[in-house]
């Protein structure tokens, strides 16, 4: 179904781009938000990033899906601009984006509902948070990608252009480097 909308898309008809756009706005606009962690370079990024697909969308053969073909524009996109700005690559897990339903949201189960537990939850979350930020570029995307996104080591390695195992080992290694920096 994908590649008829694409074969429809290279010989002129906007519609099927719309579909596109309808399809996969609510996943790009996620991702963008989480690497700027900023609604406004999030929108902004989302339009660039269309407008990459709109460009390149005769390059999108069928070898992978039109989903995971998305994801890559998505991810170098925001990768390259995020080194045009030189380190401003926060991700902000504290909130869901209203209205996605691939949104994210981090709930940790208290036995109690007391305002002590939510607070003990807050920093909790927050500790997650910081944690997350701290990592580099490469480690947040990957923990972002597999354990938020729940994306496949296959759809990882091809977004990011690495091998599966180099996807295994590095993703490994953030988990414990966020285990060692998380004190439970």
């Amino acid at each position: 179904m994908d590649i008829e909308i694409v074969e429809k898309v290279l010989k002129g008809d906007m519609d099927a781009f719309s579909q596109i756009i309808d399809k996969y706005e609510k996943m790009v606009y996620n991702l963008a938000y989480r690497i700027f962690n900023n609604t406004s370079d999030a929108e902004d990024m989302t339009q660039e990033i269309f407008i990459k697909i709109y460009k390149n969308i005769y390059k999108c053969e069928g070898k992978q899906s039109i989903k995971t073909w998305v994801y890559t524009i998505a991810y170098n996109t925001c990768i390259d601009e995020v080194r045009k700005r030189k380190g401003k690559n926060n991700i902000s897990l504290d909130m869901e984006i209203e209205g996605e339903e691939n949104s994210f949201s981090l709930n940790i189960p208290s036995n109690e509902h007391t305002p002590e537990s939510a607070l003990l939850e807050k920093e909790g979350l927050l500790e997650i948070e910081q944690a997350i930020n701290s990592l580099n570029e490469v480690n947040k995307t990957l923990i972002f990608l597999r354990d938020i996104k729940g994306l496949s080591y296959n759809e990882i390695s091809e977004i990011m252009q690495i091998n599966i195992g180099t996807v295994k080992s590095r993703l490994n290694r953030a988990r414990n480097l966020l285990k060692n920096m998380i004190k439970f």
